[in-house]
């Protein structure tokens, strides 16, 4: 009985056996298993080439996310909530220019009427200096012996400019705001630029620390548009600009203006002020692309309390004046905190310097188109609506006397404002994820709950 099932069982064993094999080697049992391949191979490579492209679209879409909110973080929008607004009345800054008649009469005082005409020619090149001085070299120390000038009387340039230059109560007379009149001097303060010393009102750069704070002039719906008038007792240049800018020489031509003695003078401004939000403050300055004006640039070489394009600028061309000469002009303010111990004589350029610059004033000129300087946060717009013509008074009350006023007063201004924060990123970063790859905060809590629990079950087999 026994022997018979184990013949039984080996004969099915051996039946089986040929069956199997001709399984095996059947052509249709191979294409189906070779089509299960290609079908595995074709899902893989469909997997592989859906998650690159969507790999590749995301990568575009964080990257410009990203740049846009480095880069682009800022908007800008119009406010018209015009009826509590204070608005700073532009600066208004007079800078005496040559007058050669004043030139002459002060040199046949000094010098005598049979001088030599090169006198002249120094005298203005130094006292009205405007970038070059080609009368300079009469006077260097290897030609000055063979000259008839004398040049030893002119080597104290600090002493010629203030002898040919008006103070502020020699310049600007009569003065009124809001048609009430006030001391002229005490709102002119002086302000030290590339022209020398200018008077200016409204200015937050001025250089009299001592004397008292200045009045600051503001417009609103009590006062009316502001109007400010005054007459000029010397050929000046007048500049409008922000309160925290100064005069130099690449101010826009519609915001200068070449008044001279006996002329009358009218402007009408409009001003379109700029307003920052609080937030924008906590941007560093790389992101909202502007700074502040107490955000100074370089405080061993400031020229002025507070930033603007322009103060950076002049401190620009300070800086390249000394690399090229190794002096500045005796126009130029004075750094606040000079480094060192050097003092305002070694500074100050010779008559060599002088040359030196002139030699190098167009290399000059081309560095202060490429100073690397920032707009000022604050900074207003100013548009020049109507100009007199040039003529002049025909009375005596009238001559000199200029006026500039605002066209009204303002109805709308800008207003700088954070649109990407850090919460906007996070947003924006979590919906392209869940877009392109279905992730979610919850997956994402739900895959790390699963990865610790499968970090525990391995802890716990190895201590097992």
């Amino acid at each position: 009985m026994y022997n018979q099932r184990n013949l039984s069982k080996s004969f099915r064993r051996q039946k089986e056996k040929p069956t199997l094999q001709h399984n095996q080697s059947h052509p249709a049992v191979n294409q189906n298993f070779k089509a299960v391949d290609v079908k595995k191979w074709f899902v893989r490579l469909h997997r592989m080439v859906v998650l690159s492209s969507l790999s590749f679209m995301i990568y575009g879409s964080v990257w410009n996310l990203l740049s846009n909110y480095l880069h682009n973080p800022l908007t800008f929008y119009v406010d018209t909530a015009h009826l509590h607004w204070n608005t700073t009345f532009p600066t208004v800054t007079l800078c005496q220019v040559v007058n050669g008649e004043t030139v002459v009469k002060m040199a046949d005082e000094y010098f005598g009427v049979n001088r030599d005409p090169i006198i002249d020619s120094l005298i203005i090149d130094i006292a009205f200096y405007g970038g070059t001085c080609y009368s300079c070299e009469e006077c260097h120390s290897s030609t000055s012996q063979n000259t008839s000038v004398n040049c030893a009387a002119l080597q104290n340039f600090t002493e010629i400019v203030r002898r040919h230059r008006a103070p502020c109560e020699e310049l600007v007379i009569d003065c009124q705001w809001q048609r009430v009149s006030f001391d002229c001097c005490r709102l002119f303060r002086p302000l030290d630029t590339e022209f020398g010393r200018c008077f200016s009102v409204n200015t937050a750069n001025h250089h009299d620390l001592s004397g008292p704070p200045s009045r600051r002039l503001t417009s609103n719906r009590e006062t009316g548009p502001g109007w400010i008038g005054f007459r000029v007792l010397e050929d000046v240049q007048l500049y409008l600009h922000d309160e925290y800018s100064v005069p130099h020489a690449y101010v826009d031509r519609s915001l200068r203006e070449t008044v001279l003695w006996g002329m009358r003078k009218e402007i009408v401004v409009r001003v379109i002020e700029m307003e920052n939000k609080e937030t924008v403050h906590d941007l560093p300055i790389w992101r909202r692309n502007c700074r502040f004006p107490w955000e100074t640039v370089d405080k061993d070489y400031q020229l002025y309390r507070h930033y603007s394009f322009s103060t950076c600028a002049m401190e620009c061309f300070w800086k390249t004046q000394h690399q090229l000469c190794n002096c500045t002009h005796h126009l130029m303010p004075q750094l606040l905190n000079p480094p060192g111990i050097e003092t305002l004589e070694s500074q100050m350029c010779s008559f060599e310097g002088l040359t030196c610059l002139t030699e190098h004033s167009a290399e000059i000129a081309q560095a202060r188109k490429q100073c690397d300087c920032l707009s000022s946060c604050v900074e207003s717009e100013y548009f020049v609506v109507h100009k007199s013509e040039d003529f002049f008074a025909e009375s005596e009350e009238d001559e000199g006397l200029v006026i500039v006023r605002l066209l009204s007063l303002p109805y709308e201004r800008f207003v700088r404002n954070i649109v990407k924060t850090e919460m906007d990123l996070f947003i924006a970063f979590g919906g392209l994820i869940g877009l392109f790859y279905g992730w979610s905060l919850l997956s994402t809590i739900d895959f790390l709950i699963t990865v610790r629990h499968l970090v525990i079950r391995f802890i716990s087999s190895i201590s097992n």
